[in-house]
């Protein structure tokens, strides 16, 4: 399980804090697609986003067909146009290393399974199932779903909020699901342990197209677990950024 955080007290700390702050032993930041920052725009719509961890993971699309419109310093993704893009490079994630998913979005219909982040294959996903209720995973040769105990977590009416998926490292490889920076009560608790390899933002294999506005993306690999303070100050960061509450 997550540690409770030992050193500088908590309180109002999330004011000096952002995703380059977590130490790299603790936290390898990947990916940060960062709200209203880095967007090169062309006719409203989308062409790049500057990955802004570092790393270079730009996430582009070359074809304006494809592209999300530009909205709230964010993108609209449209799952009927096929709007996604490509990162520079691909996120490989070792076998029971830990890794955090962070996504500030606001879901646009639930009727079909929507993709957060894919391969251009059907061998390693993230997405929303069909229906707003269950995320799923497929990591390795094994596909997860994580199911919280409340119905209607992820649906098209709860307006703008903060999904964080947490695999803690190790063989347990226990995932562990947050809305808005509470834990999320499983009906069973998910888990596994597999490799991954991401590629894709907003599809997984030519289908399954996002449909909602992203505002921001992080993705960390963890050769450490996060303690419970490390992640809320992440919670605080982005949900008093994007007036979540």
């Amino acid at each position: 399980m997550l540690g409770s955080g030992v050193g500088i007290p908590y309180e109002n700390n999330f004011n000096f804090w952002d995703p380059l702050s977590v130490p790299p032993q603790t936290g390898g930041l990947s990916i940060w697609l960062k709200w209203d920052t880095g967007q090169t725009i062309g006719a409203g719509l989308v062409e790049r986003w500057r990955d802004s961890s570092g790393s270079n993971n730009h996430a582009s699309q070359t074809n304006s067909a494809d592209r999300a419109s530009a909205t709230g310093g964010g993108a609209d993704f449209e799952s009927g146009e096929g709007d996604h893009y490509d990162f520079a490079s691909q996120v490989d994630i070792s076998e029971e290393e830990g890794f955090i998913v962070s996504i500030v979005c606001d879901i646009e219909s639930v009727g079909s399974n929507m993709t957060i982040l894919g391969l251009n294959a059907t061998t390693h996903f993230l997405e929303f199932q069909s229906g707003g209720d269950n995320v799923r995973i497929r990591l390795g040769s094994t596909t997860t779903t994580i199911s919280p105990s409340s119905a209607n977590e992820f649906h098209s009416n709860v307006g703008k909020f903060l999904l964080t998926i947490v695999r803690e490292k190790g063989a347990t490889g226990n995932l562990v699901l947050y809305k808005n920076g509470s834990v999320l009560a499983q009906s069973s608790q998910a888990a596994n342990t597999g490799d991954a390899e991401f590629a894709t933002l907003g599809v997984r294999n030519s289908d399954r197209f996002f449909d909602g506005i992203i505002y921001e993306f992080l993705l960390y690999e963890n050769s450490t677990d996060w303690t419970d303070i490390e992640l809320q100050y992440m919670f605080d960061y982005l949900m008093n950024k994007h007036g979540i509450s």
